[in-house]
């Protein structure tokens, strides 16, 4: 696996030439969703059925971070549609069905509202299905937030791997890198900006010593060398992400200096 999480680590030791812009804040205000590819693949003609429902995704994709487009390929037995971000394959989906939600669902939704009202980041925990792991997991995730001065801020959401609602973002979730769909432990994503989520902690990596880590980066000044390389990868999601409320860790800052010496 990539040691994604300690690239953050050394880019948040390089801010001497940061601006005062926290960088939860300037992400979400400044940093476009990255965007996806969603092809249907196809042999012949398209039927009229086809053609208006790809007309339909193609409507109610306008505001998602989402290309749509359809490809002519030989040799397929029947037509399917795929699913690529960064040139790399996500998924495969045989049906229609099978993608008229994959812009939205309950948890996303939630964790959108969260990040437009200000909230520092959404820490997402991801559940493995063995109890003992996750509960350990999240104990420490629970008391790393409790005790962090910017607690009120950080939401937590848990996710178990499982759920039928929330499929496609724990799809996407385990494609954050290439390795995380054959790891069964619990993984912790630091979700910030406009649904951008950072390469996770996982089973004893979940510590406080890490968690402490990732929030130092949210909180960090914003720097060129953020800017140019920005860690993890945007979630497809359907928003505009229009009007967020200002930055709220910018409060808890003001009223509490010592804390921009941290």
């Amino acid at each position: 696996m990539k040691s994604g999480f300690f690239r953050i680590i050394i880019i948040a030791a390089l801010l001497s030439l940061a601006c005062t812009t926290k960088v939860s804040e300037w992400v979400l205000i400044n940093s476009p969703a990255e965007r996806y590819l969603l092809v249907y693949y196809h042999s012949g003609a398209i039927s009229e059925a086809e053609k208006r429902q790809n007309n339909q995704l193609e409507s109610t994709f306008k505001s998602a971070n989402l290309a749509f487009r359809t490809v002519e390929k030989e040799n397929i037995q029947k037509p399917y549609y795929a699913l690529y971000y960064r040139n790399r394959l996500f998924s495969e989906y045989s049906s229609y069905q099978d993608v008229q939600n994959i812009t939205t669902s309950p948890l996303r939704e939630k964790i959108a509202g969260e990040l437009m009202a200000g909230q520092l980041c959404v820490m997402l925990y991801l559940k493995s299905g063995n109890t003992a792991k996750d509960e350990k997991g999240l104990q420490a995730l629970q008391k790393s937030v409790a005790s962090s001065p910017f607690r009120e801020i950080i939401s937590v959401v848990e996710l178990e791997r499982n759920s039928e609602p929330e499929k496609h973002l724990v799809s996407m979730l385990l494609n954050v890198e290439d390795d995380l769909k054959s790891i069964q432990e619990p993984m912790l994503f630091g979700v910030f900006g406009r649904f951008r989520a950072l390469e996770p902690l996982l089973g004893k990596g979940i510590s406080e010593e890490n968690i402490k880590l990732m929030i130092d980066f949210f909180t960090a000044d914003c720097s060129c060398v953020i800017k140019d390389d920005l860690p993890g990868i945007s979630i497809l999601y359907r928003s505009t992400w229009e009007n967020p409320r200002p930055a709220r860790v910018n409060k808890i800052l003001d009223e509490n200096p010592a804390l921009l010496h941290h």
